[in-house]
């Protein structure tokens, strides 16, 4: 990541909160990069003044500091200038950290013209303010579980399709949903194909199809963590809101535990090689006319070992969501 190499090139400057050492960036002439006294990284935006910053607040969350049209003392290539500049500052010093911040900065400067009006960069950086914002949440699930589901998308044939089918919320019934098709990925740590269902995950209209994706998740010192799965699935994507939502999708998912999850890794082979699919229909169930009207979120555990693992290929659709799963061993 560009961005981030210059980053790691620049000095801390010696003193003063709005002084900064920069480099410009080729790519984006309107933004610089820069490094605060404290050593955090900083994104410096010119836009021609509109106003609109009189009516935005400037924003400080747990990571993150927003302000509008700050007078900086930028030094770049051993000269210094004064300027008016939107200041983002990414308040942590952990490079997994810095790496994640500086990835949704360059997708959301993509999203600018060659000279962006303030209202502009405003507008685009709305959605980028509440992925921060998601990080002071509790963990809607647990990095096992979205580590197991970054996985199939980074071991699929078409990421980009997993991602546009992947759930906006945790909280959704599957994990990934094509209407008539869907998927959900279950892990397990102890190598054993039991897992956790819903009533609805195994009780699916006829007319709609659910594959089962279970997985071994062992974690291992040197094995794969979100951060480089994230970094392989990117790769693979070419929609500017692809990328903006694999990384809302993430945040929203780890909340708080955001530093902690992107640093824990996985054995990556053996969760490569151990992932299997299952037809839902096949898998031991309460069905639902014994479930009573009155009784709701109904869960249960079970057993996939005996079962036929199916390969999603052998599956007559037109949807694309089977079609981009790669075969199982």
């Amino acid at each position: 990541m560009k961005i981030l190499k210059h980053f790691k090139s620049l000095e801390i400057p010696k003193q003063g909160r709005k002084i900064f050492n920069a480099i410009s960036l080729k790519d984006f002439p309107f933004a610089k990069v820069a490094k605060n006294n404290d050593g955090f990284p900083v994104i410096l935006i010119e836009s021609k003044i509109d106003n609109t910053f009189l009516t935005q607040k400037n924003i400080r969350l747990k990571y993150l500091e927003l302000n509008h049209n700050l007078e900086c003392k930028i030094t770049e290539n051993g000269k210094t200038d004064f300027a008016n500049y939107s200041v983002i500052t990414f308040k942590s010093g952990e490079e997994v950290l810095q790496s994640y911040y500086f990835g949704i900065v360059e997708n959301l400067l993509k999203e600018l013209s060659k000279k962006p009006t303030q209202k502009e960069v405003f507008e685009t950086f709305k959605g980028f303010i509440e992925v921060f914002r998601a990080l002071s949440n509790s963990p809607k699930t647990t990095i096992q579980g979205l580590w197991s589901e970054l996985l199939l998308i980074e071991t699929s044939k078409n990421p980009e399709i997993l991602v546009n089918y992947w759930h906006n919320r945790p909280e959704e019934k599957f994990d990934f949903n094509a209407d008539t098709e869907k998927i959900e990925v279950k892990s397990s740590s102890n190598m054993e194909r039991i897992h956790i269902f819903t009533s609805e995950q195994l009780n699916a209209p006829k007319e709609k199809k659910v594959l089962i994706a279970s997985v071994f998740a062992k974690q291992s010192s040197n094995g794969r963590s979100i951060s480089d799965l994230l970094n392989s699935i990117l790769v693979s994507l070419n929609e500017d809101s692809l990328i903006e939502k694999l990384y809302s999708i993430v945040s929203n998912t780890l909340g708080s535990s955001l530093e902690q999850g992107l640093k824990i890794k996985f054995d990556y082979d053996i969760a490569k090689n151990s992932l299997r699919f299952y037809d839902s229909e096949l898998i031991s169930k309460i069905e639902k006319i014994n479930i009573p009207n009155n009784v709701s979120e109904v869960k249960y555990k079970s057993d996939l070992t005996n079962i036929k693992p199916i390969d999603p290929i052998i599956i007559k659709s037109n949807e694309l969501l089977f079609k981009s799963l790669k075969t199982t061993p």
